[in-house]
This record gives structure tokens, sequence and C-alpha cells, in this order.
């Protein structure tokens, strides 16, 4: 009996979509990923890129695809759209965005997928939202990424002043994933021990305590904006989330 394979699709071979399928086949839970893009020899080139390094991770059959891998697709992941500008914030994309998104997201739908649909692009949140009206699908088939980076960096952030791995503090950003967003602080554990506990026992801090709260959660809300002013764009984090 053969078992069937983990198909996921990638839309958008740029600087997110290629590193998401490159954390993907690291991680050894596909067993094919396609990549799609308008431009089609950037998901070829992409696609080879990261075949011919197929020594160094799990066996994965990887290669450029178009919108007939959509259907049998599990996972159907869209990061394709315009990217964030130096002082643009994710709302301002909408416009750019909007029309690319529900665009692919009918498509995707119009191939038959039963699959997930997973949205990368920004505004996410917003973005999720028109996919899910555009193709009138089971909420549960169309999600976004949310905050699940942002709260990446708030463990990153933590980690740095509390002198723990991150893997070691666990904690949620909520919210949009966008500048209202916040950390729920009574969810929050260092070390295996409640934020304020830790902060007790630990007593690095001059004053018994980490640093102002609201200035790590706006280290975390600011942090696309640093990147992409120092680079250009995110896209290590994002995909590895």
């Amino acid at each position: 009996m053969h078992e069937k394979k983990r198909k996921v699709t990638i839309v958008g071979a740029g600087a997110v979509g290629s590193t998401f399928a490159f954390a993907l086949a690291q991680s050894g839970l596909a067993d094919e990923i396609a990549l799609v893009d308008f431009f089609a020899d950037l998901a070829k080139g992409q696609a080879m890129d990261l075949a011919q390094g197929g020594a160094f991770f799990p066996q994965v059959d990887i290669h450029a695809g178009d919108e007939r891998d959509y259907a049998d697709s599990d996972i159907v992941a869209i990061t394709a759209g315009a990217k964030q500008k130096p002082g643009e914030s994710r709302i301002d994309l909408l416009k750019r965005n909007a029309g690319i998104l529900r665009d692919i997201a009918l498509k995707v739908a119009a191939s038959g997928c039963r699959g997930v649909m997973l949205i990368v692009s920004n505004p996410v949140d917003v973005l999720t939202r028109i996919a899910l009206e555009a193709v009138g699908w089971d909420r549960g088939r169309v999600i976004g990424s949310g905050t699940v980076l942002d709260t990446a960096r708030f463990r990153y952030a933590l980690s740095k002043d509390c002198g723990v791995d991150a893997r070691n503090v666990h904690g949620y950003i909520l919210g949009e994933h966008g500048d209202s967003e916040f950390a729920a602080w009574s969810m929050t554990h260092v070390a295996g021990l409640k934020i304020d506990d830790y902060c007790h026992a630990c007593g690095k801090c001059p004053d018994g305590g980490m640093r102002n709260r609201d200035e790590i959660v706006q280290e975390v809300r600011e942090s696309a904006y640093h990147i992409i002013g120092y680079k250009g764009a995110t896209y290590y984090a994002i995909g590895m989330a």
C-alpha cells in the first residue's frame, strides 16, 4: 500500500517563498515541494538551486510547478505579493496585494484543491479574510501565519534580556500581525517559571525586574521596520516560522 505523498505548493518564489521552501526541505515534513511564481524562470532557478542540495537534507522532490499543482496539494502556501518598502506599514500594502491574493486564491479553489490554504503575504490578517470570503471554504482550511513570527521575535527579545535560550522561553504575541499586537504576559514563562517568578528569582536586573515591558513589545513591533531599513526585506525568520 502506497502512502499519499505530503505535498506543499508555495506560490511566490521570492525571498520569503524560497526561504520557506529551504526550511521545509530541511524539516523533512514534506515529500514534494512545488514552487510557483508569475516569473516562471525564478521558480525554476530557485527549485534547481534547492534541489541540488538534496544530499544534505531528507529526501524530497523539489521542482518548479504551475497552477496544476494546486489540485493535489495538502497545503498551498501563498507568499506572493509586493514587498513592504522602508517606512511603509503592512496596511499600506493592502491596495497592492489584495487583488493579487484574491486572484491566486480563486485559482487554488478552482483547481479542486482539497487541502489547506496558508496565507503569508502581508497584511496577512486582512488578506486571509479576503481569501476566505473569496473561496467560501470552511474557516479551518484558510489560515494565516498570524502572529507566529511576532511570537518568535518576542521569545528572542526575552531570551536576550533573561540570558536564557529562546527555546526555553514561552509566550505569545496576540492580535494582528502589525502595530496593534500585544504580549500575553500572564501566559509567559522563562525556564519553566512564570515571568514574574523568574524575574524575582533571577535578580539580574538592579530593580529586580527586566527592562520596561512596553519597550520589549515595542521592539517586537518595530523589528520588521528595522530589518527592512537595513537590508530591504525580512524573510529568514518568517520562512522558518
